[in-house]
């Protein structure tokens, strides 16, 4: 009963809002302008477009505030167009990230082929003694209807490296892929940095915010071996600026996926179209109204980070 009790508490706590009242609470309570977008628009977008809780997301990105909490300098356009970038930006690095999957794949189905230490099949038995779970997540996929006719279910009890990287997911994959090296002491050297790739995969995939925050996060661990890269690469930034950039998620997994994907990526055709449409992303849309964020520092500098890491890899 106690714990039914409190549930209702806090289930009290949220009060549901209707368009014009969350109008009202931005005005009021988070105050917020609107002169980049009146209240008759934001009114619209919030019908058509996207919903508050998305759009709250965003105003973490103004940290000046009023000691009742209010924000200051912030305007309801500055979260609409911080979230219509993002929705771009998720889509490309989504595009990015199942390229990078799909020459894994590549790569890794050449090197079984290459491999005489290797039938194809005891590793994966070996990888699957030690990752039980995969095995049943691998057959749920078999059994999903394919559009290509073909039935993976006939793979499942005796799959090969060439199928069984065609019934499991991307993290079940990275995992198998770091396992193939280390198990064959093939040396492999960029597994440690995956995770970073299977962060943005991830974000991208689920629609999360990702452009919300770029202040640095304690304790996170940012990649140091591609800072030192950076760093190496005298991209025109300073070392201070880049170490703090690398610090911000998102900035040290897009620099990460950038410097996976010029290595991983072996067609030339696909590597250049895809940068050079982050490129014209970059330079285009993402700046369209650059000036909403002159007096956005952090917005700036992450943004003159991100397009000096792509303007250097890019030419790699």
């Amino acid at each position: 009963m106690l714990i039914m009790s409190k549930k209702k508490i806090e289930k009290s706590n949220q009060k549901k809002l209707n368009v014009p009242e969350v109008i009202d609470y931005c005005k009021n309570t988070m105050g917020l302008t609107f002169n980049l977008m009146d209240e008759e628009r934001a009114a619209l977008f919030l019908q058509k477009n996207n919903y508050f809780f998305r759009l709250k997301q965003y105003a973490e990105i103004c940290d000046t505030r009023t000691k009742n909490g209010k924000y200051t300098g912030l305007d309801f356009g500055h979260l609409v167009e911080l979230s219509t970038i993002d929705m771009f930006f998720r889509k490309i690095i989504f595009k990015l990230t199942i390229d990078f999957e799909h020459y894994l794949k590549v790569k890794l189905v050449n090197d079984c082929q290459n491999n005489p230490k290797d039938d194809g099949f005891n590793v994966v038995q070996d990888f699957l003694e030690n990752n039980p779970q995969t095995k049943t997540s691998m057959q749920t996929t078999a059994r999903l209807a394919s559009y290509n006719g073909i039935s993976f279910e006939k793979y499942v009890e005796n799959p090969a490296v060439w199928n069984f990287v065609e019934m499991i997911n991307f993290f079940d994959f990275i995992n198998f892929y770091s396992f193939y090296y280390a198990h064959f002491k093939i040396d492999c050297s960029y597994t440690k940095h995956f995770d970073s790739v299977r962060r943005l995969r991830n974000a991208s995939a689920h629609n999360v915010c990702m452009l919300s925050s770029f202040r640095p996060v304690q304790n996170f661990r940012w990649d140091v071996d591609i800072n030192f890269e950076l760093l190496q690469g005298n991209i025109g930034i300073s070392p201070g600026i880049i170490t703090t950039s690398m610090k911000v998620p998102v900035l040290n997994d897009f620099a990460v996926l950038l410097s996976l994907y010029t290595k991983i990526v072996s067609s030339t055709k696909v590597r250049q179209k895809s940068l050079a449409e982050l490129v014209d992303f970059f330079d285009g849309r993402m700046i369209l109204h650059k000036d909403y964020f002159e007096g956005m520092t952090e917005i700036k500098n992450a943004y003159q980070f991100a397009r000096k890491v792509l303007e250097w890899y890019k030419g790699k």
